[in-house]
């Protein structure tokens, strides 16, 4: 009996062990992930030097297709959608993986790397207000003050009425974008319940290049061929694989280890990370008014992801939607 019991308690020793160690590695992913999320604002803009937000778009998904429906094919995993929800596929794909990423290319372009992704940090707070009303999760006054700090923040950024008017078309086409593309999570996140996180980002994904393709065609048609050098085709290979295909399985691993609140407190390291890359390799220069405003936008992100005082996080975890449930 004692045997039996001193085997019980290793045993349950063990298997905490174990569970440590794999919750260990998934926070590591989870730095990787917003490494190279925070990356691809980087790449993204070193590449629209020589093609357009619509060229670099269309070839960074084709990419990300090919590698994504590589990963499908070595899974062995066979493509079945229901009939009802290629309508919602279809609403994903092009709100989605079209607009929304036609929109984050043209506030790269208009803004830099540094400032696009410290927009693209208010990603979360945009997402529980939607949750709010299309998910019916409850809408918080917590929510509520940090949707306001965020947009001010965003305010500051961008210098306000004085601001350049270019840098103001950057602001407002970033903020199309995480608008667009919260819509959009919400159908992702009611489909998510029913079919693999893959499957949905390599469907999402090739129907949107059923837009993506006729439009970067129509525009190098009119403008032609842009000039590509081989240091752009890496970055497009790094920006399709590096920033979609890797991140996705690592992030799906680290939801799968983790709280998604906890996962969702990284995100602020995004624009960080591609601040400083930024920094490095483009030779942007960041003002304090950018330190301002995004000390403001982080602080939003990190309060709006702290638990509630009354509620547990078992309660959170299931109320708090999957912003990146697919990978941005």
């Amino acid at each position: 009996m004692v045997g039996e019991g001193y085997n019980a308690d290793m045993g349950v020793k063990n298997m905490e062990r174990t569970k440590s160690g794999k919750t260990g590695i998934a926070y590591i992913a989870l730095l990787v992930v917003f490494f190279l999320w925070g990356s691809v604002y980087v790449a993204n803009g070193y590449i629209l030097q020589s093609l357009s937000p619509i060229e670099l778009a269309c070839c960074r998904f084709v990419v990300a297709a090919i590698a994504l429906g590589a990963a499908l094919a070595v899974r062995r995993e066979k493509i079945h959608v229901e009939k009802r929800d290629w309508k919602t596929f279809l609403r994903i794909g092009f709100i989605g993986y079209f607009f929304s990423i036609e929109c984050a290319m043209l506030s790269i372009q208009w803004t830099g790397a540094s400032m696009a992704s410290l927009i693209n940090s208010l990603n979360p707070v945009i997402i529980s207000v939607f949750a709010a009303f299309f998910l019916r999760e409850k809408l918080t006054v917590k929510k509520i003050f940090c949707l306001v700090l965020g947009l001010l923040g965003v305010l500051v950024v961008s210098g306000g009425p004085s601001a350049e008017p270019g840098q103001l078309t950057g602001v407002l086409w970033g903020m199309g974008s995480i608008t667009t593309w919260a819509w959009a999570v919400m159908y992702v996140r009611r489909l998510s319940d029913r079919y693999d996180a893959l499957m949905i980002t390599f469907l999402v994904i090739s129907i949107s290049l059923l837009f993506h393709i006729p439009t970067a065609g129509i525009e190098v048609a009119v403008k032609g061929m842009p000039a590509i050098h081989p240091m752009t085709v890496l970055c497009i290979f790094y920006s399709g694989v590096c920033g979609t295909a890797i991140p996705q399985f690592l992030w799906s691993f680290a939801l799968s280890k983790l709280p998604a609140s906890t996962c969702s407190m990284f995100y602020p390291l995004m624009p960080v990370f591609s601040a400083l890359l930024g920094i490095m390799l483009l030779g942007e220069s960041l003002s304090g008014r950018f330190f301002i405003g995004g000390a403001m936008i982080v602080s939003t992100v990190i309060v709006s992801c702290l638990p509630d005082k009354r509620g547990s996080r078992e309660t959170e975890e299931k109320n708090l939607p999957d912003y990146e449930q697919t990978e941005r």
